[in-house]
């Protein structure tokens, strides 16, 4: 399969949105075309749930990729995308090298036991075509957090990596491209992704048909789904997150 990838100078830069992801989803704007905005009024997360803007520097983004047929593990570009959005934390940003970066599957970067990143996947299909949308909504500086928020966090809070946020953007593009061509070229990217995994070892919890059940967290497979083992042995195989989903520890 081949995808289109983002183009550096298909960008369009608004001051406001309702929500980037839906805005790109115009046939106006083709594939390879992104987004970034200063404020975002509507943004959406997973399963109807919003994403609050925080800081003095949010980054509000939306990308369209197209493929010319589906994954046979969608799961993956979430995921990947997650590995691009953490490679791209770690090289700008340097003081996040000594804080605990983690990927929340399917697709939340945790800092320090904070989230910071939150990513959204859309897909579109028209004929053999499918469109990907792809938006990332990251909290890079900030100071204060809302006593409301108190799982919220920033990329940074120090005033030397202060103003970071075009540099960011330049560094992220051509890594989000080269996470959907590993995808699209078979390459492993699981390893890492299992390095920097939230909760990996722990006890997670979720309730199914009413009923609470507890498993330990074991990885992400080679799908992209998670993998947890319950007490008295039994495999879990999760291809999307129950609404609570959390660890226990």
């Amino acid at each position: 399969m081949s995808f289109q990838l983002l183009d550096p100078e298909k960008g369009i830069f608004l001051s406001e949105a309702g929500s980037t992801n839906t805005i790109l989803k115009g046939k106006e704007f083709p594939p390879g075309s992104w987004i970034l905005a200063d404020f975002q009024s509507s943004g959406r997360g997973r399963k109807g749930k919003t994403w609050s803007i925080l800081g003095d520097e949010p980054f509000i983004f939306s990308g369209k990729f197209s493929s010319d047929s589906n994954l046979s593990s969608p799961g993956l570009f979430s995921l990947y995308v997650g590995v691009a959005v953490a490679k791209a934390i770690l090289s700008v940003y340097p003081s996040t090298s000594k804080k605990d970066l983690r990927i929340k599957w399917p697709n939340d970067i945790y800092l320090n036991g904070k989230k910071v990143c939150g990513i959204l996947i859309e897909t579109e299909k028209e004929g053999e075509v499918w469109d990907w949308i792809l938006g990332i909504g990251a909290n890079l500086y900030g100071t204060e957090i809302p006593d409301y928020l108190i799982d919220a966090g920033f990329i940074t809070s120090d005033q030397n990596e202060k103003g970071r946020r075009a540099r960011f953007l330049e560094t992220l593009l051509p890594l989000l491209n080269d996470a959907v061509l590993a995808i699209s070229d078979g390459e492993k990217r699981i390893e890492f992704i299992n390095e920097k995994l939230l909760w990996k070892g722990e006890t997670i919890a979720w309730t199914e048909s009413g009923e609470q059940k507890t498993a330990t967290l074991l990885g992400v497979n080679e799908e992209g789904k998670l993998l947890a083992r319950t007490s008295v042995g039994n495999m879990v195989e999760f291809i999307d997150s129950p609404e609570d989903f959390r660890s226990l520890e």
